[in-house]
């Protein structure tokens, strides 16, 4: 049974919008994690893609040099030697291919050579890195609008249901750390273009359940990854 209060979880969800593997994402997570120092991170990331990026980076040798590193990663490492909550509230890369195949309809499959990119002359790699988010996620707008026209029900998984799923686990985290006293700041880390329709979401939560219902949405838990902190001692010799 999900809890959903009527109150904007905006309060208790701190959004940041990312660029998957560029620096300045990953600058961002750091200076996040450093002037919040949150007890909560929640990640786009399921437990699969978690378990590969942490090993990638984990076997790679240039792992202590790297400036590429996905920001999800860079986040973790930055909490550092102290207890933290890290969450993982997307949907499994599994679920959402077998929605995706599900929901596509014979129209949408005869027309799979059509390419779904929004072009545009402008690098949005570069663009993010210079500092020109917002021309970049306006980009992306154009892009989810346009492969919307010919995929209805690809980008409905990929955009409409994960916010959907995502959203309703922040506000479930949120209420069960209400619900016993405990003051709750979740700090989440999600693709830019997942920003706004998640925190409309948490503005309207007495929508979410209609929201799950209208999208075929079963609710399931987030994982969850506890971390301690390592308490150095001092032995005696």
């Amino acid at each position: 049974m999900i809890q959903i209060y009527d109150t904007d979880y905006n309060k208790y969800v701190d959004l940041v919008g990312t660029a998957h593997f560029t620096k300045r994402s990953l600058y961002d997570a750091y200076e996040a994690i450093e002037s919040l120092k949150p007890k909560d991170v929640a990640l786009e990331l399921d437990w699969k893609r978690f378990t590969q990026l942490n090993t990638a980076c984990l076997n790679c040798p240039r792992a202590q040099s790297c400036k590429g590193i996905c920001e999800f990663i860079g986040a973790t490492q930055a909490l550092g030697n102290t207890d933290a909550n890290i969450w993982l509230i997307d949907m499994t890369e599994h679920e959402i291919r077998h929605r995706m195949r599900r929901r596509m309809t014979p129209f949408e499959r005869s027309r799979r050579r059509i390419p779904l990119r929004y072009y545009t002359d402008e690098n949005p790699v570069w663009l993010w890195e210079q500092g020109f988010k917002e021309q970049v996620i306006n980009n992306s707008k154009r892009q989810i609008e346009n492969g919307r026209r010919y995929f209805p029900s690809v980008w409905r998984v990929l955009i409409d249901e994960r916010n959907a799923l995502m959203a309703t686990r922040l506000a479930s985290i949120t209420s069960k750390a209400l619900d016993v006293g405990k003051e709750s700041n979740i700090l989440t880390f999600v693709g830019a273009v997942h920003v706004e329709g998640i925190r409309d979401l948490l503005h309207h939560p007495l929508q979410i359940k209609d929201h799950l219902r209208t999208l075929n949405l079963s609710y399931t838990e987030p994982t969850l990854i506890r971390r301690v902190a390592i308490k150095e001692t001092n032995t005696p010799l």
